[in-house]
């Protein structure tokens, strides 16, 4: 089978500097499956393949044609076209399957663009996330319920994935996409586990300032953190 995975956001969005989990674990399986997967930079021939999949995680992320941003709807009917992630259905997207969720991302399905990038004058720093982290979640979910969250359908967050689940040995770095970290009942065995690795790491989401306690702030000050931490500013009170 021949494998097309679009990055709808890498297309559309000129300065998007942040590779998508969701298509690098597609890639990661059915590589595993000896298909030929192709991380594909337009809409153009999608009938040339077997399955296409694409992905988008904002929703004002347009298809392009012709030059010219469309709606997705008459890609999305092709039949051999699937999509997901929360720029199509936001808090209603649907999930992987566990056996795709689980698995190690695939860290190279962006390497020849982002060598294309680095040749045409690039800077490594444009592309970091590309290159030097390992990307995925602790936990998921979160209690807060916010309205205006991609989250507001969770009721709690539990631990997700061990850290070595998703970690690349290569890769200097470990970037978390944590909804809400101390939320989580077990934060201090992920944390230790991540502590274990001796990789710099960061919340990329950020953390709910509202949970902090004294063992937590010791616990942050602990950490080799990677940047600035970032705390959650959901409510003015």
């Amino acid at each position: 089978m021949n494998i097309a995975i679009i990055d709808a956001d890498l297309i559309y969005r000129a300065k998007h500097r942040f590779p998508n989990l969701a298509c690098m674990k597609l890639s990661a399986y059915y590589k595993s499956q000896g298909y030929d997967v192709h991380l594909k930079l337009d809409y153009e021939n999608l009938d040339q393949y077997d399955k296409v999949f694409i992905s988008k995680v904002f929703t004002d992320t347009l298809a392009v044609k012709d030059g010219k941003p469309c709606e997705f709807d008459d890609i999305v009917s092709l039949p051999n076209v699937e999509h997901g992630g929360t720029g199509f259905f936001y808090d209603k997207a649907p999930k992987l399957p566990e056996e795709i969720e689980h698995i190690k991302p695939d860290y190279h399905l962006y390497d020849e663009w982002v060598a294309e990038k680095l040749a045409s004058g690039g800077k490594h720093k444009d592309f970091t996330y590309y290159l030097d982290y390992s990307i995925g979640f602790l936990t998921r979910g979160c209690f807060r319920q916010c309205e205006f969250c991609v989250n507001k359908n969770y009721k709690k967050c539990e631990a997700h994935s061990s850290v070595l689940e998703f970690m690349d040995e290569s890769r200097p770095k470990l970037c978390f996409l944590d909804d809400n970290f101390f939320a989580c009942p077990k934060w201090k065995e992920l944390i230790s586990e991540v502590k274990a690795t001796g990789k710099r790491f960061q919340f990329k989401q950020g953390l709910d300032e509202r949970l902090l306690t004294d063992e937590k702030i010791h616990e942050l000050m602990s950490w080799a953190y990677d940047g600035d931490y970032i705390f959650a500013f959901d409510n003015i009170e």
